[in-house]
């Protein structure tokens, strides 16, 4: 049966006037339309949600994997030697892009202004040129990252006394130099250990090392830009009189889903000068990182689609009791119909082509409404203010419908006019008033929500939808369909 067949036939004449009442069963009207609503509402907010934390998770492992490895390898005794060895071993293993050497400890930090210390942060021992193979860091450095030749270091060291020694520059991460009040030229003390004293054993000696701030790292990762800090790899070497040695080396895979796959490749592949159980080396993925957040989320998109299928299912009760009603509204009609040789299925089709047309309409309107509001979500562009859409051209507009639907009340291509104008008002008002949402940076590690569309996923919901919708209708379509003609024209 082809589609204009089913577009003629008389099942679907019936079904389509009967959601047509007239104006004295205007009530029935009003329950198809917000059955018809309730589906929208429904399909839109699942996929709006669902869009929102796919966008969220996608944009978190985008900042993620441009600021970290995707492999981290270690030994299990802490620092080992002879690690450019080990580095080219790795480099020759398949799928791996680039590796480099890195030292990776918490010290204590202290702004020269300040007597006491402020706190500690993660200080990263790293070679410029290799640390960019892999994590791309001089993409989020605002100034230098020569942390031996840098201008400011010679003009710290000029200014400074000859007792001050400056070690070098440290690229402090944006949040940390914004939380102590710390700029580019400034020096931060590294508390790196606490040496006895001699004459005192009660007490002890703080190792200092003086830094020159010579560029601020900011990466849009709240968490990175807020705990870490950034010097050479010989320096942090120095720091920690492990000449020759580091604790870290960094794997850049040629795509992070394969960091798994990697990882067990370099434990097989590499050992270390250590004996027994500490040669194998010990490797994290990116993935393994953030396991406990990447898995909330995926938690959370189960029970916010459990939810909204609830809501979808309550709309789908609508639904059926809208053709309860219909079925006692139309019980006259149903024993004409019968008495003139309609069939039982005939009845029982017509009744659910009710059903179905509700939750078509409910579906188009919940994915274009869903859709549109993900898009303007994610569309960065200068729009009208929302006060401007809803206290000027609201008004303005409603009195232009208005004004067409007294003047041209009784012709459908004049209707269709002002529907279509009523979609516009709709329309622009919606995109006034959905703009990109700005969120806490601190909590989030976000700046902005993103929103990525699942495109499959919205097809799912879709046909699911339909079929909640399907089974909605088979009972009260059943009953109709079940009407004795006799019966139903009785007392006519």
């Amino acid at each position: 049966m082809g589609l204009a067949r089913i577009l003629s036939s008389f099942e679907w004449l019936v079904s389509s006037r009967y959601l047509r009442s007239r104006r004295k069963q205007s009530f029935i009207s009003i329950i198809s339309l917000i059955s018809v609503g309730g589906v929208g509402i429904g399909v839109a907010t699942v996929i709006l949600v669902i869009s929102v934390m796919n966008g969220f998770e996608q944009s978190l492992k985008d900042k993620f994997l441009v600021n970290q490895a995707h492999v981290n390898v270690r030994s299990a005794k802490g620092y080992f030697d002879n690690y450019q060895e080990q580095i080219d071993k790795i480099e020759k293993i398949e799928d791996v892009i680039a590796a480099s050497p890195a030292i990776y400890s918490q010290l204590a930090i202290q702004p020269k202004r300040s007597k006491r210390i402020e706190g500690t942060i993660y200080i990263k021992g790293i070679n410029p040129v290799l640390e960019n193979n892999v994590t791309g860091f001089s993409e989020f450095v605002d100034g230098s990252f020569d942390f031996h030749g840098s201008a400011l270091i010679e003009e710290v060291r000029r200014r400074s006394s000859q007792r001050e020694t400056i070690k070098g520059g440290i690229v402090l991460g944006y949040s940390v130099a914004s939380r102590l009040d710390i700029n580019k030229g400034d020096v931060l003390r590294l508390i790196s250990k606490m040496e006895p004293n001699p004459a005192n054993p009660s007490t002890f000696f703080a190792d200092v090392s003086n830094f020159v701030v010579i560029g601020l790292y900011e990466s849009g990762m709240f968490a990175y830009d807020n705990a870490f800090g950034f010097i050479s790899l010989e320096m942090a070497q120095d720091l920690y009189n492990r000449e020759g040695h580091i604790n870290l080396v960094q794997v850049r895979t040629s795509s992070p889903e394969i960091a798994s796959k990697v990882a067990s490749k370099i434990r097989r592949e590499i050992q270390f000068s250590n004996t027994g159980l500490y040669s194998a080396p010990r490797t994290s993925t990116w993935v393994e990182s953030h396991a406990a957040l990447f898995e909330a989320i995926q938690l959370e998109k189960l029970v916010t689609v459990v939810i909204e299928a609830l809501i979808i299912l309550v709309a789908s009760f609508n639904i059926a009791s809208t053709l309860i009603m219909m079925v006692m509204e139309k019980t006259r009609e149903i024993g004409i119909l019968r008495s003139m040789g309609s069939s039982k299925m005939k009845i029982l089709i017509i009744f659910i082509s009710q059903g179905c047309i509700i939750g078509f309409l409910g579906i188009v309107l919940g994915t274009v409404l869903g859709v549109g509001i993900c898009l303007l979500l994610d569309l960065e562009v200068v729009r009208p203010s929302r006060w401007f859409a809803l206290l000027i051209l609201i008004p303005i507009f409603l009195q232009v419908a208005i004004a067409f639907h007294r003047t041209m009340r009784r012709s459908i291509s004049l209707k269709l006019v002002i529907s279509l104008v009523w979609l516009g008002i709709i329309a622009f008002v919606l995109y006034c008033l959905v703009q990109p949402i700005q969120i806490n940076s601190e909590v989030y590690q976000l700046s902005r929500l993103a929103v990525k569309i699942d495109w499959p996923f919205v097809g799912i919901v879709n046909v699911l939808s339909f079929f909640i919708c399907l089974l909605a209708t088979l009972y009260p379509a059943w009953q109709a369909s079940k009407l004795n003609p006799i019966e139903a024209l009785r007392y006519e």
